[in-house]
């Protein structure tokens, strides 16, 4: 019965030795994880690589038709785990005074992963805001929302920073000055007199594919957003063709990208763009879907949805601001079919086209610019939005 006592405590002792060592590795392992929760604001890369405003040489003139663009392109990178934080853009509009007049948030700017943290490593993403001169709500100045900003210069402020439990850990400022003014062209003649901004979608044989369009269609960025619009549109429909994957494979390639003297041309364009970007002449922007259309563009061809994002691409390279509408078309004999087409902003206003219907038809006889620059009701007598 004594030996049986004897092991029983042995037993015992062993089960609590086992139990204190896993106890003080846990401890351990507990304090290992929150000196790792200890963010190092100097072991984060956060920058504000360009600020722009579409503005004309007299200034901003508030009013209906006409607003402001502000593009600004940030870049973050950082090995550290940034559980529990997020990365943030807050802009405003200064007065004179240093007091702001306009202010909006802009949260999750890199995104978030899987785990719903924030992505820790992300080049050019791209702020905008289209600003049509009237106060936000609470703002310093004490002006009504529906009051448009009174004459005076005043400053684009952008505030990027990194913010954990409501407090800021590392932060980086950027500002740009404007004027407002009654003198400078007002509402429509206010956005065509804008400087242009430039939007490429920093893929390298994207961007400069879409250059050797730009140029071919012997584009300008001094023309109006009507006749950079309008030429691109025409360029598309000359060149490009309606291909499905089985014409696609044997299909002509109108650009070189791997031969040595290809790559040296791209890697200088890729230098030169950078510098352009640096320079605050252009931002990077244009989806995750861009790189994809790489043979596209080097073929000259593919379906409805390939030749809607190449129209992106290419307006967006020229300061148009573009984008790609889905839906369903209306045959004449009343059958309908899945399909994809354009929306265009043309100061100010916003029209469709449809290049891919253009680009099947024109091959047949049918004239050119047969669907170019639709209001709303007209695109829907043959379009169903989506």
């Amino acid at each position: 019965m004594l030996e049986k006592g004897k092991k029983f405590l042995n037993i015992c002792l062993s089960t609590f030795l086992l139990l204190s060592i896993i106890f003080l590795f846990s401890v351990q392992n507990v304090k290992a994880e929150e000196e790792t929760d200890t963010i190092n604001p100097d072991e984060i890369q956060m920058s504000v690589d360009s600020l722009l405003t579409g503005i004309s040489s007299k200034g901003f003139h508030p009013s209906k038709g006409n607003y402001l663009s502000i593009r600004a392109g940030v870049s973050f990178n950082t090995e550290q785990d940034l559980e529990g934080t997020a990365i943030k853009v807050r802009l405003r509009i200064l007065n004179k005074s240093g007091k702001y007049v306009y202010e909006k948030t802009y949260k999750n700017i890199g995104g978030t992963n899987f785990w719903g943290d924030p992505v820790t490593s992300f080049d050019h993403k791209t702020i905008r805001l289209d600003w049509n001169g009237k106060p936000s709500k609470g703002n310093e100045v004490g002006k009504k929302p529906t009051a448009y900003a009174s004459n005076g210069t005043y400053k684009v402020e952008l505030f990027y920073y990194v913010e954990k439990d409501q407090i800021c850990i590392k932060s980086v400022t950027k500002t740009k000055s404007f004027k407002v003014s009654s003198k400078a062209p007002s509402g429509s003649k206010g956005l065509a007199a804008s400087t242009t901004i430039p939007e490429y979608t920093g893929v390298d044989t994207v961007d400069y594919m879409a250059e050797k369009m730009i140029q071919s269609a012997k584009i300008k960025l001094t023309m109006s957003q009507d006749e950079k619009v309008r030429r691109i549109y025409h360029w598309m429909t000359v060149n490009f063709k309606h291909k499905h994957a089985d014409e696609f494979v044997k299909a002509k390639n109108y650009y070189d990208l791997t031969s040595t003297k290809a790559q040296k041309r791209i890697k200088n364009y890729k230098k030169k763009t950078l510098q352009n970007y640096q320079n605050g002449k252009l931002i990077f922007g244009g989806s995750s879907w861009s790189s994809f259309m790489a043979p596209y563009m080097q073929k000259r061809g593919g379906v409805c949805s390939d030749q809607a994002a190449i129209f992106v691409i290419l307006c967006n390279h020229v300061g148009v601001d573009a984008g790609v509408c889905n839906g369903y078309y209306k045959n004449l004999d009343g059958t309908r079919a899945g399909h994809s087409w354009n929306y265009a902003i043309v100061d100010g206003k916003k029209y469709y086209y449809d290049v891919d219907v253009e680009i099947q038809n024109y091959s047949k006889g049918q004239g050119d610019y047969y669907w170019y620059k639709k209001t709303l009701k007209q695109a829907k007598k043959n379009h169903i939005f989506q």
